[in-house]
């Protein structure tokens, strides 16, 4: 099962530099709409900046082990606190250098070995879910094993392969998992534009539903991020609830630095 390098890097490469919420934790759903201008960036005070960037700097590493699996409780505020201080002061570690050296592999360890149990707890319920969901008057369960439900039928207008892969799909959408719990959203207002390299069970939707439509779409694990982990919230084996209208296909534009949904690295 591969489930990511966790904690194969540091911590502080892990950290990233700088708070890049605007580049890599876009809120509501993503980067803003094209065509729509980035806030400009605020004055600060020199008062400010020490709190606002320390706690940046604290929420952009903590957002990325997440993330990896890690939580909350696997960390021992105190012994961090104490590491990060004797790093920043330049002092030697206070604990024993081999045993802090064993202790990162041994962490992944247990990170593995939960994040294997999850994804066969996810695998279980995804399957139970889908095969009852399937059974439901209106649902429709496509030969890959989509299965969607039309809220809204939408016009003639469809994807046809001719139009070529650099297109986007201006959409609006809700995912969720499926104990109802809120992963991702686009932004109120505009449409979101969506490329075709997304997970195999959206790229099938989209090609799939006419402009103007509106479906409910259920992506088991396999059409969706499979054994990784999709985020934080996704986890791995997750089964994947879209609520997904599309507003129309247009041409893109010549580079997309950031693709929403990536489709799950080999």
């Amino acid at each position: 099962m591969k489930v990511g390098n966790v904690l194969k890097v540091s911590l502080v490469a892990l950290a990233g530099v700088g708070f890049v919420l605007g580049q890599d934790e876009p809120a509501e759903g993503g980067a803003p709409a094209e065509g729509v201008a980035p806030a400009p960036e605020p004055k600060l005070s020199e008062a400010e900046v020490k709190p606002l960037s320390s706690y940046a700097f604290g929420y952009q590493m903590g957002r990325q082990l997440n993330e990896y699996g890690l939580q909350f409780s696997d960390i021992s505020m105190e012994d961090f606190n104490k590491g990060f201080e004797a790093a920043t002061k330049g002092e030697k570690p206070g604990m024993d250098v081999v045993k802090l050296q064993a202790a990162m592999p041994a962490l992944q360890e247990l990170l593995q070995k939960r994040e294997i149990e999850l994804a066969k707890t996810n695998l279980e319920a995804g399957k139970k879910f889908l095969e009852e969901n399937g059974k439901k008057e209106g649902v429709i369960t496509t030969a890959s094993g989509l299965q969607y439900e039309i809220l809204a039928k939408g016009g003639d207008k469809k994807y046809d392969p001719s139009m070529g892969e650099s297109k986007l799909f201006m959409v609006h959408y809700r995912g969720t998992l499926i104990d109802g719990t809120e992963f991702d959203k686009s932004p109120e207002g505009e449409p979101f534009p969506m490329p075709l390299q997304v997970v195999p069970g959206f790229r099938e939707a989209l090609t799939t539903m006419p402009v103007g439509a509106k479906w409910k779409i259920f992506l088991s694990s396999g059409l969706a991020y499979g054994e990784q982990r999709g985020s934080a919230l996704i986890g791995p084996n997750s089964t994947l609830i879209f609520e997904l209208e599309l507003v129309e296909i247009k041409d893109a534009p010549p580079q997309q630095d950031q693709l929403p949904f990536p489709v799950p690295q080999e």
